[in-house]
């Protein structure tokens, strides 16, 4: 696996689902099968139906590329396949394959299929054993499951250090479940400043209840100054995923900011129709 790594193969960290959607078109449109599943992959991971459907769409292009042994493509037909739960056999076959020739995503995938005994007899250890190959090699994903499974003692004792230590190696890459928890953990020592930044983290990345929390800390001054323009953006961007949790709140502080605070907040948001709707409902 030497050469350049692919920018897909790094956790966009920030990127906007509608941006990952696009990168996965272009990459269609160059025949760029791989990058593109892997683009629409990450959308769906962030709870895109469009991502999905796009996703499996290129099913057939990727059957081919796996047909001719190209590993990459054999981990993203084997996540269609999981994905709907059909030929689980076969699915665990194809990331076998990548897994052994060291495909961190394939080692990834195998360790999720046997963690959960997806048509297959649970093998929690190896998958922690593979689970931790591919953190080693930078996977942020691999890094918060090994530390999930070290919080629960399951394939390996309960280890509060080594769940510590993952848990950071997988913040550190911007997987937004392990920076809200990082987030829940600055919390509870009082660290509100350092707290906030996870939960920041955690929301650029379509984590919905890090946004919520973070919107109530831009609106209460913890952690930082007040900000409402903020507080409401946190409120609004929810909407991305379809969870309207915010809006009754951003309605309320929507009175109190002026007409140009409640257009930035739907501009930083994207919902800036939103936010002409909170204009007039003043």
């Amino acid at each position: 696996m030497g050469g350049a790594v692919p920018s897909w193969r790094v956790f966009p960290e920030g990127v906007s689902i509608q941006e990952l959607l696009e990168r996965g078109d272009q990459a269609t449109d160059a025949g760029d099968f791989i990058s593109a599943g892997n683009w629409y992959f990450h959308a769906k991971r962030r709870g895109s139906a469009e991502g999905r459907d796009k996703a499996r769409e290129l099913q057939p292009q990727l059957e081919i590329l796996a047909d001719q042994g190209d590993l990459d493509a054999k981990v993203l037909v084997a996540g269609l396949l999981l994905e709907r739960g059909e030929q689980l056999p076969r699915a665990t076959s194809l990331l076998e394959a990548a897994a052994g020739e060291a495909v961190i995503e394939g080692m990834r995938e195998l360790g999720f299929v046997l963690a959960g005994g997806m048509g297959v007899a649970p093998d929690p250890s190896r998958a922690n054993d593979l689970y931790r190959a591919a953190a080693e090699a930078g996977d942020g994903y691999a890094a918060f499951n090994l530390a999930v499974n070290y919080y629960r003692g399951y394939g390996a004792g309960k280890n509060f250090r080594e769940f510590a230590k993952w848990l950071q190696v997988a913040g550190g890459l911007g997987i937004p479940e392990a920076c809200a928890v990082l987030g829940d953990q600055c919390a509870k020592k009082g660290l509100d400043d350092e707290s906030l930044q996870w939960y920041v983290r955690a929301a650029r990345s379509s984590h919905v209840p890090a946004m919520l929390v973070a919107a109530q800390r831009y609106r209460d001054g913890v952690g930082t100054a007040v900000d409402l323009v903020q507080a409401v953006r946190w409120l609004l961007t929810p909407l991305d995923r379809g969870n309207g949790d915010g809006i009754h709140d951003a309605i309320e502080l929507a009175s109190s900011m002026t007409i140009e605070q409640i257009r930035e907040a739907g501009q930083l948001s994207g919902h800036s129709d939103e936010a002409e709707l909170l204009i007039r409902r003043r």
